[in-house]
């Protein structure tokens, strides 16, 4: 089954609060579609990460069809994420974590990375942080590096 989720055409009339209703509609559609309980806040923020557009929306209700679990499914998009726009130097890395820390960190890790996550550095050396993310691999989690670094 597949959910038929349609592109905004942008017109006059059309608002950055439409869309974002639009959006939040289309996201809803998924969630009932797929069967993912509201209680699982976690899955869901990082559903939210990885299905910013209406294309990517209806490539993970395309892609379902080939798969057991929407689960599966956001893991495979996470690491395809990872491959396509994580960090591949460390220089732009500690470049852009004096810029925006947030940032650099969701996209080194691609997920989201809330205050608590980031809480639990002990460090502010974005070369340590980089290096350890290396060592525990480019498949790892922001708070499993925290751990290490």
């Amino acid at each position: 089954m597949t959910i038929a989720l349609r592109k905004l055409q942008p017109t006059q009339s059309t608002t950055n609060n439409s869309e974002v209703s639009a959006m939040n509609i289309a996201f809803e559609q998924l969630l009932i579609e797929f069967e993912i309980k509201p209680t699982a806040v976690i899955f869901i923020d990082l559903m939210k990460f990885h299905l910013k557009t209406v294309e990517r929306m209806n490539e993970f209700a395309n892609r379902m069809l080939n798969e057991d679990s929407p689960f599966s499914l956001i893991v495979k998009m996470w690491k395809e994420d990872v491959d396509a726009h994580s960090y591949t130097d460390k220089a732009d890395f500690v470049y852009d974590y004096y810029r925006d820390k947030k940032a650099a960190f969701e996209r080194l890790f691609q997920e989201p990375a809330h205050d608590w996550k980031m809480d639990r550095y002990e460090t502010d050396d974005p070369e340590r942080i980089y290096d350890t993310y290396l060592e525990q691999g480019k498949y790892s989690h922001m708070t499993e590096v925290a751990m290490f670094a």
